[in-house]
């Protein structure tokens, strides 16, 4: 199962310990164009900056939040917990597909035609249907990941998924 652990990243200290548990917390990642300098460059951004991930039983997951908020609330008088959210099965599915063993979703390239994206390389193949916006300036595509119109388990955020999207040609 796949379960996240609301952590922002505003209280998160760069020196944080994260405990040796049988279930390590990763975050997903996503390849995006940036441009700088002049030119464009790929770079790595966080898909979920406020959430770390644990693929395992929640039993694990209860024992990493733990650890996590002893040192959170080491030197504090008021105590903080992290809520756990268990994953809906449609994201978890989409997002264990489109990554690699790293967690990491890399940049995919298209082409438009008749008004409809086709995504030619890269992890979104086969996604075609659920991409809902393509900002070409950006290099980004939004994929809706479920047909329910149901807030996912981010804060504010819908069944929409970010994901890197190269349009290389237009043809009509």
């Amino acid at each position: 199962m796949l379960y996240a652990l609301y952590y922002p990243q505003a209280i998160k200290p760069e020196n944080i310990i994260y405990p040796h548990t049988s279930a390590q917390p990763f975050q997903f990642t996503i390849e995006r164009m940036r441009h700088y300098m002049g030119a464009w460059h790929s770079v790595t951004a966080v898909l979920f900056p406020d959430y770390l991930f644990f693929d395992c039983e929640k039993e694990a997951v209860e024992e990493a939040k733990g650890k996590l908020e002893e040192q959170l609330n080491r030197d504090k008088e008021i105590k903080q917990q992290l809520p756990i959210v268990l994953i809906p099965a449609e994201l978890s599915d989409v997002l264990q597909d489109l990554s690699d063993e790293q967690h990491h979703i890399p940049m995919s390239k298209g082409i438009i035609r008749d008004g409809l994206a086709h995504v030619t390389e890269g992890p979104l193949i086969g996604y075609d249907n659920r991409i809902i916006r393509i900002d070409r300036h950006k290099r980004l595509a939004w994929l809706k990941y479920s047909d329910a119109v149901i807030k996912d388990f981010a804060k504010d955020s819908t069944s929409v998924l970010v994901a890197g999207l190269e349009i290389t040609e237009r043809v009509s």
